[in-house]
């Protein structure tokens, strides 16, 4: 059956859709500016598989956000309109367990653990820098007129800004505290988006600091100094 439409409306189907389009542009827009609620960072890192592996077993201990983190002069994690606040000892717990879990994953040493009773290696750490903020651009909160915003939905505008940066610096000493190696990683982002879900915020944090540690990795597995002492 056809669908019928209110005898008591003067207008056609096709002059409904002309008013309908710039309300729903408008609509797309408001939603847009509004942003992206309750959002939360939860640190995830994924590395390409070692090859070859480090022949040792590393233990692997704290690792430590930087003063500046700590005391909240710098931001780490998430920061935005609705951001839920990780408290920076918990966040740096999260990335500790995230970084130990990444390396037995991707093979790197032939044993990685937070604890092991003849360990060939140590392995520490400190977050120099973690952290993403996004926010709405400043012309959203222009008072744009009704067919400012039709416009802005129809081109596509991006309405949102996100920059940050994923900074780390691992040390491998041996078992009697001797530095064998400082490896440091860090990646940096600033883009605008619109917050339609395809990349939720935290997202572009845990795609810089999955490239930082890789960096760590590769450094770790050209490094023959290691090499050699792991093959002791």
């Amino acid at each position: 059956m056809r669908p019928r439409f209110n005898g008591s409306s003067t207008k056609g189907p096709e002059e409904l859709r002309r008013i309908g389009s710039p309300f729903f542009f408008g609509l797309v827009l408001a939603a847009a500016v509004t942003g992206c609620s309750n959002a939360e960072f939860v640190p995830d890192i994924t590395l390409a598989p070692a090859r070859p592996i480090i022949d040792a077993t590393a233990e692997f201990h704290d690792l430590h956000p930087a003063p500046a983190l700590l005391s909240g002069k710098e931001s780490f994690g998430l920061a935005g309109p609705d951001a839920k606040a990780v408290p920076p000892r918990v966040l740096a717990n999260q990335v500790q367990e995230e970084l130990l879990d990444a390396f037995e994953q991707a093979g790197i040493f032939s044993k990685i653990t937070p604890f092991d009773r003849q360990p060939d290696l140590i392995l520490t750490g400190r977050i120099n820098a973690l952290h993403e903020h996004y926010r709405p651009r400043v012309w959203t909160k222009l008072p744009l007129p009704y067919f400012g915003k039709m416009a802005a939905g129809m081109l596509d505008l991006k309405t949102h800004s996100s920059s940050g940066q994923a900074d780390l610096t691992l040390f491998l000493l041996t078992t009697s505290g001797e530095l064998i190696g400082t490896y440091r990683g860090s990646s940096s982002f600033e883009e605008n988006f619109n917050p339609t879900g395809e990349m939720a915020p935290g997202a572009r944090l845990n795609r810089a600091l999955a490239d930082a540690v890789q960096k760590i990795q590769d450094q770790m597995l050209h490094d023959s100094r290691l090499r050699t002492i792991a093959s002791r």
